[in-house]
């Protein structure tokens, strides 16, 4: 049990869950525009999710991250290293349009830890930015990179639409994170729990899932088996926000809460 446990650890410390996730929104996309099996993008977007993760947990500064103190970490890092090669071999696969988009995605995340304004500020430390930067590097990720390589028209209504619901998404299982983690936040940080209280909050994820199911009505145009599948993921997000709480379990939020889009797909994948 406790190899067992130290390899379930590892697989959520090295950010292996999170790149999962990516792969599995990613996916739900070209299942959505009914496009053929893109190996570069998914590929791509999951190997390099470990990689930004990982500097973003473990690479507060540059030398941190290169130079680990302990063993636990240097395996870590060697994973990352090794999904670095393997996002470079699929990165150089994707549309030249494609990588560039990701690049800027990349830069974006990469402004999430490091300092790039006086005073050492960087876009995780400026009020209120923390969510909304992480919904739209996830939107980015999973809509607009498989778009782009395939050639669709980012100018379609149902493009719109299921951006949209996808930065509501992200945002709704954000909210778990943002609760559990009020108790080490900054009041400077300016989270949502921070400024509104956790009730409000919690009332507000209900109205974004509201939102989210509403919108996949609209993208589905029918009470479908897609549209039905969609509701029930809107239920596992009531149920994870109502279970939030502070200091609540890593596995809670880093498995359970992060599994919800993996779920998402694989029910799209073998339902409809």
């Amino acid at each position: 049990m406790n190899v067992f446990k130290r390899l379930f650890d590892f697989y959520l410390d090295s950010s292996i869950h999170i790149g999962l996730s990516v792969y599995a929104l990613t996916y739900t996309t070209l299942i959505f525009f009914k496009m053929p099996y893109d190996e570069a993008v998914l590929y791509f977007t999951f190997y390099s999710t470990i990689v930004t993760y990982n500097f973003i947990k473990y690479g507060s500064s540059a030398k941190q991250y290169f130079f680990v103190a302990t063993r636990y970490l240097r395996y870590i890092q060697i994973l990352s290293f090794v999904c670095f090669v393997l996002a470079c071999y699929y990165a150089l696969q994707l549309q030249l349009k494609t990588l560039f988009v990701a690049v800027g995605l990349g830069l974006l995340s990469t402004l999430y830890i490091l300092p790039f304004l006086p005073k050492q500020k960087n876009l995780r430390t400026l009020p209120g930015y923390k969510i909304a930067v992480v919904a739209l590097c996830w939107t980015g990720v999973t809509v607009v990179l498989p778009l782009l390589n395939a050639d669709v028209s980012l100018v379609e209504t149902n493009v719109f639409l299921l951006c949209l619901q996808r930065f509501l998404l992200i945002l709704i299982l954000m909210i778990p994170f943002e609760i559990s983690d009020m108790s080490y936040d900054d009041a400077a940080l300016g989270t949502l729990p921070q400024r509104l209280g956790i009730l409000q909050t919690k009332r507000l994820a209900y109205v974004w899932i509201l939102l989210f199911i509403v919108l996949e009505f609209y993208l589905r145009n029918a009470f479908s088996v897609a549209f039905f599948i969609a509701a029930g993921i809107g239920l596992l997000l009531i149920v994870s926000i109502w279970q939030s709480r502070i200091k609540k379990s890593k596995y809670f939020t880093a498995f359970w809460v992060e599994s919800i889009p993996i779920v998402w797909f694989l029910l799209l994948l073998l339902c409809t």
